[in-house]
């Protein structure tokens, strides 16, 4: 009986710790300001949580452009294990539902499937971004280059871990000269 109710009072404590884990609070408030122009064109991503949507894939790509009707259309690339796997590609639009919340963005993906897409940190000359959503198991950190500097790397990291991230779940996506090769031949 002693084991039994030792089993259960330990088993509640799990519960209890794995309960307070998940409850972290994350600051995932997105920036006041954005420079839509400034914003858009091609990012690499530097460092993301794993998720069964980009599961795999290396050589990340996202790029945005502004159509001419004022949309944004938003096309993600990457390779599937490594850089001369198969190419996946992903198109979507993207809109601001909320003008006073700029950086909160929709993106939405085959007509059906929305997501939001929090513009976390961005530096002031749109060269590293720092993303996130509504939800807390979503984080990336994004470069116009395919290598961060170790010291930039380093001040994104700790901008996510004083919002409450655990970066140490940060998967690093690799990149290699072939594929941006190829990302520069479509500019």
């Amino acid at each position: 009986m002693k084991s039994f109710l030792l089993a259960i009072l330990l088993v509640g404590c799990n519960i209890i710790a794995a309960t307070a884990q998940s409850d972290k609070i994350i600051d995932n408030r997105a920036i006041d300001t954005l420079n839509l122009k400034k914003y858009v064109g091609l990012w690499y991503e530097i460092a993301r949580f794993d998720h069964p949507f980009e599961r795999g894939l290396v050589g990340v790509t996202t790029e945005y452009t502004i159509k001419p009707d004022g949309s944004i259309k938003v096309i993600g690339r990457g390779y599937q294990d490594s850089l001369r796997g198969e190419k996946k590609e992903i198109v979507g639009h993207v809109h601001i539902p909320d003008t006073t919340q700029p950086g909160v963005l929709k993106v939405t993906f085959f007509l059906i499937f929305n997501t939001d897409y929090h513009i976390l940190e961005v530096e002031k000359d749109y060269s590293a971004a720092l993303i996130g959503s509504s939800q807390c198991d979503h984080l990336w950190i994004v470069s116009r280059t395919p290598k961060l500097p170790p010291n930039k790397l380093k001040d994104l990291m700790q901008r996510a871990q004083r919002r409450g991230y655990d970066t140490t779940a940060l998967i690093f996506v690799p990149h290699g000269q072939e594929q941006i090769q190829e990302e520069l031949t479509k500019l």
